[in-house]
């Protein structure tokens, strides 16, 4: 994935999750539509539709965000762990998707 591509998707999924708030995932109805990252696989991260994914991946790096304590991220940064984390994926398909995306993202 391009540095340009990866920074767009980043950026972009950050924005959506923060305009929409948590008022639209509590919405939700539990279903199919639920995800637990920390119990999927690469493959299944991979697998997910592009904007699926996209959501996923913002997800996971405000978690991240979170884990740490803090709510500054360098954009750069985050497109260069999101290009990594799917590498891995790709390299390693049966990894725990979470615990792979710790690994990439030291």
């Amino acid at each position: 994935m391009s540095k340009v591509n990866s920074s767009i998707l980043v950026t972009a999924a950050l924005a959506g999750l923060c305009s929409t708030g948590l008022s639209a995932v509590a919405a939700e109805p539990p279903g199919s539509s639920e995800m637990d990252l920390g119990s999927s696989s690469c493959k299944e991260v991979m697998r997910m539709s592009g904007a699926e994914r996209d959501l996923a991946l913002a997800f996971v790096h405000g978690y991240m965000l979170g884990k740490k304590g803090t709510t500054r991220y360098d954009i750069e940064k985050l497109s260069a762990i999101t290009d990594r984390f799917l590498d891995y994926c790709l390299d390693h398909p049966t990894e725990n998707a979470l615990r792979s995306f710790e690994k990439v993202a030291r």
